[in-house]
């Protein structure tokens, strides 16, 4: 009986052990800048918009250039950028491993995508947060002519892409200011709703690098719903583990064919969505245009971001 007694006590003991370590691992570490600098990355001396007219717009004299849809260059100097976490990865994961920094100054705004390797960013960088990024030892470019600041890596297949930042450079190139404010400018979506907002869309001039990504709000119908088929899932995914959705956004004017891309990441909650047959719905999300196949193409964050109208 004294033996069974030992062996549930020590059970509860290492129940409680493996609890804790749970508890550390769910809870992250914000309060003390587990992952970030304690101290000032230095003072800031660029802008996003600089950054994507020296690195974004040309790949000529890149570091590493795949083709003229994708090359990075590797910043050797101390420069420094701020801005506010508009976008993340969200408790779903549907932005995977990436956050994006907006600036808006009088009538100039400004967002760039920042990879950073880890299936868990939202609680370190939560909606509102401002931060500055020394930018010395990272990459500035694109992936797809979609303007990112990352680390290069080589897959399975040998195949050069502009990925993640490793984890750990954040402690030495990132600082948070302040506390996390969602109501700030940068976190509010640019309404590209009604007729406005889709001459914006239809317009060639608005697709220039220097336009995106950006936080936006749209509305429309998606052409392929049948009331059955979701957003995303693993029989129709592509070789980036994403399902392309045709849709297109409300006009009263006629004659116009402007479409736009909804792609999910299957496997998170957002992909198992019901598009709705021939009704209006709202999207909010993260919008860039997509080279390939000329169209914009938008991301949402999480689920709140699809309403039925």
């Amino acid at each position: 009986m004294k033996t069974i007694y030992k062996f549930l006590s020590l059970s509860l003991m290492l129940s409680l052990s493996l609890t804790s370590c749970m508890d550390d691992i769910a809870d992250p570490n914000t309060d003390n800048f587990a992952i970030t600098s304690k101290v000032s990355v230095g003072d800031v001396n660029t802008t996003i918009g600089e950054l994507k007219s020296k690195y974004c717009v040309s790949e000529k004299g890149a570091t590493y250039s795949r083709n003229s849809s994708n090359w990075e260059f590797l910043i050797s100097d101390n420069l420094v950028f701020d801005g506010v976490v508009c976008s993340n990865d969200g408790p779903f994961g549907a932005l995977y491993q990436s956050i994006y920094v907006r600036k808006i100054d009088g009538s100039k705004d400004e967002c760039i995508q920042v990879g950073i390797k880890n299936t868990c960013l939202y609680p370190y960088f939560a909606i509102g947060q401002r931060i500055k990024i020394n930018l010395k030892g990272l990459y500035v470019g694109v992936y797809g002519k979609s303007p990112k600041i990352g680390y290069p890596y080589f897959t399975s297949a040998d195949n050069h892409n502009l990925g993640p930042i490793p984890l750990d450079m954040c402690r030495k190139n990132f600082e948070l200011i302040g506390a996390p404010d969602p109501t700030l400018p940068e976190c509010q979506p640019v309404d590209l709703t009604g007729e406005s907002g889709y001459r914006w869309l239809h317009a060639s001039v608005n697709r220039k690098i220097e336009n995106f990504p950006i936080l936006v709000t749209v509305e429309g119908k998606f052409t392929e719903a049948d009331g059955v088929k979701t957003l995303s899932n693993e029989e129709e995914q592509d070789d980036g583990y994403a399902v392309n959705r045709e849709f297109a956004p409300t006009t009263s004017a006629g004659g116009n064919t402007t479409k736009m891309i909804v792609r999910t990441s299957s496997g998170t909650e957002v992909s198992h969505i019901v598009m709705p047959v021939d009704q209006e719905v709202q999207l909010t999300g993260v919008m860039t245009f997509d080279s390939y196949d000329s169209k914009w193409q938008i991301q949402l964050r999480d689920t709140a971001d699809f309403k039925i109208k």
